[in-house]
């Protein structure tokens, strides 16, 4: 019997319960990895809606996106005095830099408390193809999830904050990507997808 064999024989527990755990961390290495290598990037671009945290500052008008005969709208609506004046933003998620940004909507200057609501066609978006279901066509779907932090020791001094995370998941695979400053750094609620963007390759093509 060789030497090494009669060590294994005499510690098979200690190599046992040192080998395991790297073979579980190695699996569920693998298994992680193994969507980035066979699940392709997203094709298509993705609205999303956030909402503001809540500022006095800004004027008393909520702000809502929809899609409707294959246009993105956004519609206005005073809000009382007394109300909350939080609205939601537009943001664009592109898939060929894999970055997101606002998509600014210019506010009405005379929709007072009172008036009825008022819906204007984005213009930004003017003659791009919407696509309004959860799942774009390659499989991908948005998911969000709140994260806080600094943890701990940034409660105790004061510097607690919550950041939005957007994911973007097909079959195992996750794009994580950010809104941009300064959304990134105060509390939104979660965001949503309100459509899909087929990008102009893709037309006549599905």
């Amino acid at each position: 019997m060789t030497p090494g064999r009669g060590f294994l024989r005499d510690n098979l527990f200690l190599v046992a319960a040192v080998s395991l755990p790297l073979v579980v961390v190695a699996f569920f290495l693998a298994s992680s990895s193994i969507p980035r290598w066979f699940v392709p990037p997203p094709a298509y671009d993705l609205l999303i809606r956030g909402t503001d945290a809540y500022n006095q500052t800004i004027p008393r008008i909520t702000v809502d996106f929809d899609v409707r005969d294959g246009k993105v709208e956004a519609t206005f609506r005073p809000v009382s005095a007394n109300s909350y004046a939080g609205r939601s933003r537009l943001f664009l998620f592109d898939h060929t830099t894999m970055n997101a940004r606002e998509i600014p909507v210019d506010l009405p200057d005379n929709l007072v408390e009172g008036n009825p609501p008022r819906t204007i066609v984005v213009n930004a978006l003017a003659g791009r193809e919407v696509l309004t279901q959860a799942k774009a066509p390659d499989g991908y779907q948005l998911e969000s999830r709140s994260q806080r932090g600094p943890g701990i020791v940034g409660e105790l001094f004061g510097m607690n904050r919550y950041n939005s995370e957007a994911l973007l998941v097909n079959k195992g695979r996750v794009i994580q990507f950010e809104l941009p400053t300064p959304f990134r750094n105060v509390y939104l609620s979660p965001v949503s997808a309100v459509a899909w963007l087929v990008p102009e390759l893709n037309k006549g093509q599905r």
